[in-house]
């Protein structure tokens, strides 16, 4: 009703407005046309002589956009300037636009050449990659050769000159450099055929990489590099560098699934059997590289030495060996061998590694085993100082030698000599055990010192200041005091010095021997055992002084059986007493 209302209010048709509303319209469109007619062809592309559709020989234009459908994706080209026919057609200043499933892709060069269907784009050429999902920026890549860069076929496209890309996300974040010849397929990967391709970390974030780079043979990678399979790889590594026949790209990681061969500038080198650098945080770098199966050697002074583990954690700061690892050394002509579930090493300051654990040092956990020849030692924790071989044992710790078991507290030393702190217990494999607060050994020499030391076997018990054991010798330097079995019943002994070796024990230096109901005191006496470790024989020298119930006096020598319960004196003697020694 409104519209039919403002209808009947018009004027009539004859009215003068609408006369001169008619000559205005017709005088516009005579202007335009003929201000067309002086412009030409300039301005917008258009219909030729030819019958072209759109691109006329000669056809030029300005500021504009090119659309070419490439499989199930768009090309949008813009440019400032277009020339040519559809066979050859020149675009300056362009910048281009392609959506796919796997990346929006915005490129910008200063020339395109379209020749046959065939695209030309020309450097210094820039492109860039976006997650289609998030759009967030994945890489962005550069050609910084003027001249050809970028041949365009169907979708596919061929690099004329080498690429600079930097990926910006995902566990290849970094700076990656192909060479000419490299190629993007329809389905979007890259791929170069013939390298080298190399791979730059980025700058170091929150501490220096522990892979730093690596260069290929070969690749294939999605857009944002993100994805990815190398072949023929090299890479370096902090204080070193691995060889391997491939390598894979996730955003998680990097995987080496083959065997990989590797070199340490500290002299180790070997193997292992695969290996993976996990991606680290948002703005640092890698700081670990782990391999599985790993085997590693290195030549020095004395000869090579080896390690072997399941598993190796590669870090700036040095090595962390996990599960059954082996560490052998030479020492001597013979080997040092420390056996542990895990191995720590530290080469330099930095992370992953035990703030208290100094440059140069390692430490073994988990109860190491350290063995060389018929010796061993274990503890809860060892460590070491490499270069002196200067060993630290937390308590308990428990060791084996040539003559018998041991066990104690903390210890330390070389392979040479060792320190045991007590409580400390020898149990000898010829029988017996010794007692004490500390154990020194050293070679074949074990030394040990209490508020006494003790020894004990059998019915046999003696104990000092300090006991020494080197084979089947047990000597007393600074006293001894003690029980002997005799068929009688225990016989005592005190001495300032005393020995066992054999079936003998000599005492020297205020000798006092006490059995039942007989006392003896001389300089010098030996004491003969038998099978049994029973007294059987007492031989005495120097001032001689015997009392008791088998007699009372002085002399030279005296022979005592305990068995037979007769002394028989030698050289000149004073006293009284019973038997044929009187």
């Amino acid at each position: 009703m409104k519209v039919r209302a403002l209808l009947q209010d018009l004027p009539p048709a004859r009215h003068p407005l609408w006369r001169g509303l008619g000559w205005a319209l017709a005088a516009g469109t005579l202007g335009f046309t003929l201000r067309f007619l002086m412009v030409g062809n300039e301005g917008m592309p258009g219909r030729t002589a030819s019958g072209d559709p759109l691109f006329g020989a000669g056809t030029k234009g300005t500021l504009g956009t090119l659309t070419e459908q490439l499989g199930p994706n768009r090309m949008v080209l813009t440019y400032r300037t277009i020339e040519g026919s559809e066979e050859d057609l020149h675009l300056e200043t362009v910048t281009g636009r392609l959506d796919e499933q796997t990346g929006q892709w915005r490129m910008l060069s200063p020339k395109a050449h379209r020749q046959a269907g065939v695209w030309a784009l020309e450097g210094p050429l820039d492109l860039e990659v976006a997650d289609p999902a998030t759009k967030a920026l994945l890489g962005k890549g550069r050609v910084e050769n003027a001249g050809p860069a970028l041949r365009w076929v169907g979708g596919e496209w061929e690099g004329l000159a080498p690429l600079r890309w930097e990926a910006l996300e995902g566990s290849a974040r970094g700076v990656w450099y192909l060479p000419a010849g490299w190629r993007r397929e329809a389905d979007g990967r890259f791929r170069v055929d013939q390298g080298p391709v190399r791979w730059q970390a980025p700058p170091a974030g929150t501490g220096p990489a522990t892979l730093q780079a690596m260069e290929a043979e070969r690749l294939w990678a999605m857009p944002g590099f993100q994805t990815g399979h190398l072949e023929g790889v090299k890479a370096r590594l902090t204080e070193g560098s691995l060889q391997a026949s491939v390598a894979d790209l996730t955003p998680d990681m990097v995987t080496w699934p083959a065997p990989l061969s590797f070199e340490r500038s500290d002299g180790w080198h070997g193997d292992a059997k695969g290996g993976v650098a996990p991606r680290p945080a948002p703005g640092a770098t890698f700081q670990q590289v782990e391999f599985r199966a790993f085997r590693a050697r290195r030549a020095g002074p004395e000869g090579e030495e080896t390690l072997s583990t399941e598993g190796a954690r590669w870090t700036p700061a040095g090595l962390r060996l996990e599960g059954n690892v082996v560490w052998d050394q030479p020492m001597d002509g013979q080997r040092l061998v420390l056996r542990a579930p895990r191995v720590l090493m530290r080469e330099k300051p930095g992370g992953d590694l035990p703030e208290s654990l100094p440059v140069g040092h390692a430490v073994a956990e988990g109860h190491p085993i350290l063995t060389w020849g018929r010796r061993n030692l274990s503890s809860p924790r060892i460590s070491v100082e490499r270069a002196t071989r200067r060993w630290k044992l937390q308590s308990p710790v428990m060791g084996r030698g040539e003559d018998g078991t041991f066990s104690g507290g903390a210890g330390q030393g070389d392979p040479h000599s060792w320190t045991i702190e007590g409580p400390v217990q020898v149990n000898l494999f010829s029988g017996g055990n010794l007692r004490g607060a500390r154990l020194v050994w050293e070679d074949t020499l074990w030394t040990l010192t209490g508020r006494p030391a003790a020894w004990s076997r059998l019915r046999e018990r003696l104990s000092g200041p300090r006991i020494l054991r080197k084979g089947e010798t047990v000597a007393f330097p600074e006293g001894l005091n003690g029980t002997l079995a005799a068929a009688d019943g225990d016989l005592y002994l005190r001495a300032e010095q005393g020995q066992s070796e054999g079936q003998k024990i000599l005492l020297s230096g205020g000798v006092e021997c006490q059995g039942q109901g007989w006392r003896l005191a001389a300089d010098k006496v030996t004491v003969v055992v038998g099978p049994d470790r029973t007294a059987k024989l007492i031989q005495a020298q120097g001032a001689v002084t015997l009392k008791g119930r088998l007699g009372e006096g002085q002399g030279e020598a005296l022979d005592l059986e305990p068995g037979t319960q007769t002394a028989k004196w030698q050289g000149r003697v004073r006293g009284k007493g019973a038997g044929p020694g009187w």
